[in-house]
C-alpha cells in the first residue's frame, strides 16, 4: 500500500489509498479483493482544483491502472468529471436502519416477504459463531464453482481469515449462522461494522439452505434486532442484476459511486495486453455467478 496524502500544521487532512502492485517492472493500481471502495478521504471535502490535481498525480505516478473504485462519498463531490480520467458508475446499496422493524419489513417487496414466511415455517435458528473455518469450508463447496480463476487456500480464503481475525480483535465483525432443527448449519453471513455502518461482506448458503430460505432469514433477523436505530445496512452489491434484484427486495436503494481506469503504455505494449485478454476470453471455463441467494 502507499498513499497520496494533503498534510496541513503537521497533521494528515486528506488521503487517497493506493493498492499498488508491480508486474514486469511496472507499478500500477488495480482494486484489490474485498475492497469493494476506496476513493479519496478527507476532513473538508476538496475543491475542484485539488480533484483536478490529484487526478494529474495519478496520471504521472502510474500508466496503467487496471480498476480503482472511489468510495459513495465521493460521487456527491464532483470526483470523476474533474479528475480528467476514464470513469465508469458503480452502485451499491443501501438500507437506513432508522425506520422500526415494521416499517422495514412493510417496504420489502412481496417475494420477499413470502420467502421469509416460507423460512419461518422451518423453525430455522439464527446465532452467532466466530467459525470462521466452516464459513470458508460452506462456500468453498457451495459457492466458488460458480467464480472463474478461484485459488482457494492459495490466495481468497487465506486473505478472509486474516481479514476477520483482525476485525474480530478490535470489535468490527460478527458471524451468523442458520442452523435447521436437525444441528444442519445451512447458510452463513460475515458482516463488518464501522461506526454507522454495517457491511454485508460474505454469505454462503447450501442447497438445503437455499431451498429453505436461509440467507433471507439471516439478514431479516439482523434487521429486526437493529432496526430503530442510526446507521444502514450496506449489500456491498457486486453488479449482477439478480445479486441487486435480491437485495433490491428488502427495500433497499442504489447508492452511486464510480471507478476509474487508465492506460498510457506503449501502443506495443498495449496490442499484447489486447491479444492476451483475446486468448483468455476465448478458452476460459464458461462459469458465471448463479442467481440471487434464495
Amino acid at each position: 500500500w502507499e498513499a497520496l496524502v494533503k498534510e496541513e500544521g503537521g497533521r494528515y487532512v486528506a488521503g487517497l489509498p493506493l493498492p499498488v502492485r508491480r508486474k514486469f517492472g511496472l507499478r500500477y493500481l488495480q482494486q484489490p479483493l474485498f475492497a469493494q471502495e476506496l476513493g479519496f478521504f478527507y476532513l473538508e471535502a476538496p475543491t475542484t482544483a485539488e480533484w483536478a490535481q490529484l487526478g494529474s498525480m495519478l496520471r504521472q505516478q502510474f500508466i496503467y491502472i487496471t480498476k480503482y473504485a472511489f468510495n459513495v462519498g465521493n460521487a456527491a463531490v464532483a470526483g470523476a468529471a474533474s479528475l480528467g480520467l476514464t470513469s465508469a458508475p458503480a452502485r451499491t446499496y443501501h438500507l437506513s436502519l432508522q425506520p422500526s422493524y415494521a416499517e422495514l419489513w412493510a417496504s420489502y417487496r412481496p417475494e420477499r416477504r413470502r420467502h421469509l414466511r416460507k423460512a419461518q415455517q422451518h423453525a430455522l435458528i439464527v446465532e452467532p459463531t466466530t467459525n470462521i473455518d466452516l464459513l470458508v469450508q460452506l462456500y468453498d463447496e457451495n459457492i466458488a464453482h460458480r467464480f472463474v480463476r478461484v485459488q482457494g487456500e492459495a490466495y481468497e480464503y487465506r486473505l478472509l481469515r486474516a481479514l476477520y481475525s483482525a476485525a474480530f480483535q478490535v470489535g468490527m465483525t460478527s458471524l451468523w449462522q442458520a442452523r435447521s432443527t436437525e444441528g444442519e448449519i445451512v447458510a452463513m453471513m460475515l458482516l463488518l461494522h464501522f461506526k454507522q455502518q454495517t457491511i454485508y461482506f460474505v454469505s454462503c448458503t447450501t442447497v438445503v439452505g437455499r431451498a429453505l430460505g436461509a440467507t433471507s432469514m439471516l439478514i431479516d433477523d439482523f434487521l429486526q434486532q437493529h432496526a430503530g436505530q442510526v446507521g444502514y445496512f450496506d449489500f456491498e452489491s457486486p453488479g449482477i442484476s439478480n445479486m441487486e434484484r435480491f437485495y433490491g427486495s428488502f427495500g433497499s436503494v442504489p447508492v452511486p459511486f464510480f471507478t476509474i481506469v487508465s492506460d498510457q503504455m506503449p501502443w506495443p505494449v498495449r496490442q499484447l495486453k489486447a491479444a492476451r485478454i483475446l486468448l483468455y476470453q476465448r478458452f476460459r471455463p464458461r462459469l458465471t455467478p448463479d442467481s440471487s441467494p434464495d
